[in-house]
């Protein structure tokens, strides 16, 4: 029965095609009347050409060109080449690939000495216990999950199960728009919280989705190509105050770091993952750099790609590279290229309900070298808090399910954890 049902629709199909073809040959047949000069046209005297005459030669030039001379007030646009056009390539990061070796990889390009977990002094400091409940937060994640009101093209779902079936497009708010939002109110809550407590003596200046960008070159691998960081974090915070950039580690403890070897990636070349452009600013792009300001931390959000996710050691590392970024911003924002002393920034990664935090010292410019035993940076880095369980981009979420505190806390640790720690 489904058989012949299957026949009659195949032969109704069929038909219906030869009345298409019927109607559209007898369509073509019909003669249309021949184009007409419009008589205001011929009043005005112009010159009236055949549509092939144009493109035929005479004696004289062809007659596009000729009407090209006689225009009165003809714009000719000129070859011109890009202002940050460069006459020799750099390596480009812009966080759009992720690194194949993940934090070793970005350790070594940084030069930097990894400390799993923020310090105790840091956690346990007495000015970031501040009075916000879990409803408080609760409300702050619903605000991007759920109450945004944002109807946009949301991305094509993809099974990796069922990868032959094709989903319907849905709208609401993007993901990365989603997370910008909870990150801001997380924010503000920290910012508010700080002020009622005094744990903060000046507000926080906040620029959103300022670009990034810093230059380096030198060293063992950015001696022939330099190396341009460039990044766009949805929140940049900064501060009047310079007691936000205070290094956590003291001398002795750089120094002890600074005797700890590099990680080793080989066979792998650190600068693999990066692209090569020759259009790029060798300058320093920095919101308020003119200004009398420290950057205090930058916070931004991703979306994972739903064929090929990043580890939760790519994203680390990408984390740390864009924290660096803004810790060199920091370092030369006057035009320095040698430091007086350490400072350091902190980066915040909101990844699919899971934060990475970061908080890079930087105790020198200098990049990698062969044999390294000179001064390192120390980075803290805390990977893949689960903050929340998130639902898929085309689900609707109405409550928080497992939400963390304690990764709350540390948030709020990181962002007013002031001044050194260490007596040494």
């Amino acid at each position: 029965m489904v058989f012949r049902k299957y026949r009659a629709v195949k032969q109704w199909g069929k038909m219906d095609t030869r009345i298409f073809k019927e109607i559209y040959n007898s369509r073509n047949k019909r003669k249309m009347p021949a184009f007409e000069v419009p008589e205001a046209v011929k009043a005005l005297g112009v010159p009236i050409f055949e549509p092939n005459e144009v493109f035929t030669f005479s004696n004289r030039k062809n007659l596009v060109e000729q009407a090209r001379e006689e225009a009165d007030f003809e714009v000719r646009f000129l070859e011109q080449l890009h202002p940050l056009q460069k006459n020799y390539p750099a390596y480009i990061f812009e966080g759009a690939e992720p690194m194949s070796d993940g934090i070793s990889q970005a350790a070594l390009l940084t030069r930097s000495v990894v400390r799993n977990g923020l310090p105790e002094t840091i956690l346990h400091n007495s000015a970031a216990k501040l009075e916000i409940d879990e409803e408080m937060v609760r409300d702050s994640i619903l605000h991007g999950e759920r109450y945004n009101p944002t109807l946009e093209k949301l991305p094509e779902r993809f099974d990796p199960v069922m990868f032959w079936i094709r989903h319907h497009r849905l709208h609401g708010t993007p993901v990365i728009k989603r997370n910008n939002i909870i990150l801001n109110n997380l924010l503000r809550h920290v910012i508010l919280g700080g002020l009622r407590t005094q744990a903060l003596e000046h507000s926080f200046q906040v620029n959103r989705d300022s670009p990034l960008s810093v230059y380096l070159s030198g060293g063992q691998y950015f001696s022939k190509t330099p190396l341009v960081l460039r990044a766009q974090p949805h929140l940049t915070v900064q501060s009047l105050n310079s007691t936000v950039t205070m290094p956590w580690a003291g001398p002795i403890d750089v120094q002890s770091a600074s005797a700890e070897p590099l990680p080793d990636i080989y066979p792998i070349s650190p600068v693999i993952d990066f692209e090569t452009d020759t259009i790029y600013n060798d300058d320093l792009l920095l919101t308020r750099s003119e200004q009398q300001t420290h950057v205090h931390s930058v916070l931004w959000s991703r979306e994972q790609d739903q064929k090929y996710p990043w580890t939760s050691e790519q994203n680390m590392a990408n984390a740390i590279l864009t924290t660096y970024a803004a810790a060199v911003a920091e370092a030369t924002r006057n035009g320095a290229t040698e430091m007086k002393k350490p400072i350091l920034v902190r980066g915040v990664q909101l990844v699919n309900g899971r934060l990475d935090l970061v908080a890079m010292q930087l105790n020198t410019l200098k990049p990698t070298e062969n044999g390294d035993n000179a001064e390192k940076n120390i980075v803290w880095i805390e990977k893949g808090l689960r903050l929340y369980k998130p639902k898929p981009y085309y689900d609707q979420m109405e409550v928080v399910e497992k939400l963390d505190m304690n990764v709350f806390h540390k948030f709020v640790a990181l962002m007013l954890g002031f001044g050194a720690p260490h007596a040494h």
